[in-house]
């Protein structure tokens, strides 16, 4: 594409996002079926060696909207969606969309009391399952409650189904009629798209409502502004489509410039580069970890020769932007920041390493950064109770504003949840700030880069894990008197690796292969435990509050740390004593976890 057909496509973006001030009636479905009309030979999605045209798409997904309509599923309703990333993902979204039904996009990696909470918790009438995760939903079935008709549809992914109770989703759909249902013109920016998991800070997943108009705001944000895709681009995505990056990022970039979308169902870093040549995918959407992962792979020959020229995405580092751009033959990097509630967008155009972007966004304030005492875990005021705003070169907690451009939607069948995420009357009278728990440091020109997260979350394989949530499950294996969760860096590596620190009921001795058993079986692999450290004793203040800091300080050296250590090797699956040997093969990188 011409450098000037990407300057009309980002001044069409500025366009679009200032008209998404006010409600329109616009949506996902809306989209789609104009694409459709535009240019329906034109591949929507390539998969694996399937290639699937914006009509093929279109009538996959009007498909999906005559079966459900015909069941009695109406606008406002709940579908929750358990599926890994293939084509019918995509479909099942855009076909439920265009009745107005809210999908509610189910973690693939959570398990047992985790994914039953998270499939309760959204109140759903149906739920659609990928034939592949069946058997872990078959594990949780008693404990599932649906509203009625509690209908589950199994999508079979080309295997038999086997399992009793459910309804073959592809039988259903083959004989619904294709056409443009009439409900698509009904759904406005306004309405709810799909519900995202959170883990927060505290407690459980929560569920948070994702509009149309969040789908648009960040499609032709990303996918125009930083991108600035046209329809002859390919846009490769092998992020999980239950995540912001996936749904509301990618999806929309491709969908609403008309581009193509070539979709892989898990990452891979030893077969990433030959899936951006054989789909020719000029852009890409990351995490900073995947990046990492690419970036230390061995050096090849053919590093520069894959026509991948624009990546945008969330947590490339500072110290290895410039080696990552150089050594791929990256043209445009667009760091961004945004919280999955939808509040805050921020968007680094000018491409300076290691910067999440400005406060200001097309002449829109975005938030402020307030001076936070870590401490005492409380954010500083002057005398008149006004947070005190951090100066270029310190930092601080970001404050996101709440309004009409961003709104909060909150936190789903969690009123106390949302409440808390909210901050009124901050800086003056009325007004509404998102308390995004995310320390960063202010630079000069408004510029803001990512420091850490705080409290009880931290980040570690592009996903946020809420160490309440992991010491309830670990718990549950029984003989533990405290289990204190926290994040400890490792290295060379992005984001807080799981560590806790176990007080056992007295006389217990540990059966260690239990252990590891138990959080392999409860607990998905960026949220597992993989360093461990006996206590003596309750880490705890005397209102009885878990004590973090030091022990992420302290981190998992044997040479500093004089309480058991074991860590959870991934050669053998079991825990094993953490002794210096191992420790320096982790810190070399011998050890991949």
């Amino acid at each position: 594409m011409t450098a000037l057909s990407r300057q009309w496509s980002k001044m069409e973006a500025v366009k679009m996002l200032l008209s998404l001030k006010n409600p329109k009636k616009m949506s996902l479905g809306s989209v789609l079926e104009k694409q459709a009309r535009k240019n329906p030979t034109q591949a929507a999605i390539l998969y694996e060696d399937r290639v699937i045209s914006y009509r093929e798409f279109n009538e996959s997904a009007n498909r999906y909207a005559h079966l459900f309509q015909q069941r009695g599923f109406k606008k406002g309703d709940v579908v929750a969606l358990l599926m890994e990333n293939r084509p019918e993902y995509l479909i099942a979204v855009a076909g439920l969309a265009k009745l107005g039904i809210i999908v509610s996009l189910v973690n693939t990696g959570v398990r047992g009391k985790v994914l039953s909470h998270a499939i309760n918790i959204c109140s759903a009438q149906a739920i659609i399952i990928g034939n592949e995760l069946l058997p872990a939903f078959a594990e949780v079935r008693a404990d599932v409650v649906f509203r009625n008709p509690g209908t589950v549809f199994v999508e079979d992914d080309g295997q038999s189904i086997e399992a009793k109770e459910v309804e073959d989703l592809n039988a259903l759909l083959r004989d619904m009629p294709v056409t443009n249902p009439g409900t698509t013109a009904g759904i406005t920016t306004d309405d709810t798209l799909v519900y995202i998991y959170t883990s927060g800070t505290t407690g459980y997943p929560k569920a948070t409502a994702s509009k149309h108009h969040n789908w648009f705001m960040l499609g032709y944000g990303s996918g125009g502004l930083g991108l600035m895709m046209t329809p002859g681009d390919i846009l490769y995505n092998c992020l999980p489509l239950y995540h912001n990056s996936g749904i509301n990022i990618a999806f929309s970039s491709f969908l609403v410039h008309g581009s193509t979308f070539a979709l892989r169902r898990k990452f891979s870093a030893r077969n990433f580069w030959n899936d951006i040549r054989k789909y020719r995918a000029s852009h890409f959407i990351y995490i900073g970890e995947l990046c990492r992962y690419l970036n230390n792979q061995p050096p090849q020959p053919d590093d520069r020769d894959s026509p991948l020229e624009y990546i945008l995405g969330n947590g490339m580092r500072g110290d290895y932007w410039m080696d990552f751009k150089n050594r791929f033959g990256i043209k445009r990097i667009i760091e961004v920041y945004g919280a999955t509630e939808g509040v805050a967008r921020i968007i680094n155009l000018k491409q300076i390493p290691g910067m999440m972007g400005g406060l200001n966004v097309i002449g829109t304030r975005i938030g402020e950064v307030v001076c936070y005492d870590i401490e005492n875990e409380q954010i500083v005021c002057d005398s008149r109770g006004i947070p005190v705003k951090c100066q270029p070169g310190e930092t601080g907690l970001l404050l996101c504003e709440i309004n009409q451009r961003a709104k909060f939607a909150g936190y789903v069948n969690n009123p106390e949840a949302t409440e808390a995420k909210i901050m009124r009357d901050v800086f003056k009278k009325g007004d509404q700030y998102f308390n995004s728990s995310d320390l960063v440091k202010l630079h000069p020109r408004d510029y803001v880069s990512f420091v850490d997260r705080l409290g009880d979350t931290f980040r570690w394989k592009g996903e946020n894990v809420a160490t309440n949530e992991v010491a309830d499950i670990l718990n549950q294996f029984g003989h533990i008197e405290d289990s204190n969760v926290y994040g400890v860096q490792v290295p060379g590596a992005e984001g807080r690796c799981g560590m806790v620190a176990l007080k056992l009921q007295p006389d217990y001795q540990m059966d260690w292969q239990a252990l590891a058993a138990f959080v392999l079986a409860n607990l998905p692999v960026y949220a597992r435990p993989y360093f461990v450290r006996l206590r003596d004793e309750i880490d705890a203040t005397n209102s009885f509050k878990q004590v973090k800091t030091r022990l992420q300080q302290e981190g998992f050296d044997p040479d500093k740390i004089t309480d058991p250590l074991y860590f959870l090797d991934p050669r053998c699956g079991e825990y094993v004593p953490l002794d210096k040997q191992i420790y320096q093969e982790i810190i070399d990188h011998q050890v991949a976890f």
